[in-house]
């Protein structure tokens, strides 16, 4: 039987860079532990994925989350003073919808594998 090798540094995505306030924040790759935790919140959003101000409390945490993660020193009080509405919709735009989709297809990949 012959050695299998998956290297998964070859899958990391492209570098996407955002810059703000004098910061660069690498969100090319977010972790396992903050998109689960997306995933959860839109489930428990069910039918009320309409909603929202809900739909944007949990983006904006999620990214915020992102952000944290990316740099240390980033916390709530510096979200709050350097990002506008206007650039968390932009973030939504470029790093959750991504996401969302990504994951979405992933997940309908593995059942179309199952029923096979």
């Amino acid at each position: 039987m012959g050695e299998e090798i998956i290297n998964l540094d070859a899958m990391r995505p492209e570098k996407q860079i955002i810059e703000v306030a004098g910061k660069s924040i690498d969100t090319s790759m977010i972790s396992f532990g903050i998109v689960l935790e997306l995933i959860e919140k839109m489930e428990q959003l069910g039918d009320d994925k309409r909603n929202t101000k809900k739909m944007l409390s949990i983006f904006g945490d999620i990214i915020n989350q992102i952000f944290k993660e990316a740099d240390k020193d980033i916390d709530d009080k510096w979200i709050k003073e350097n990002m506008t509405g206007s650039m968390y919709l932009i973030l939504i735009d470029k790093i959750i919808h991504p996401l969302l989709d990504s994951t979405t297809e992933s997940v309908k990949g593995t059942k179309k594998k199952e029923k096979v």
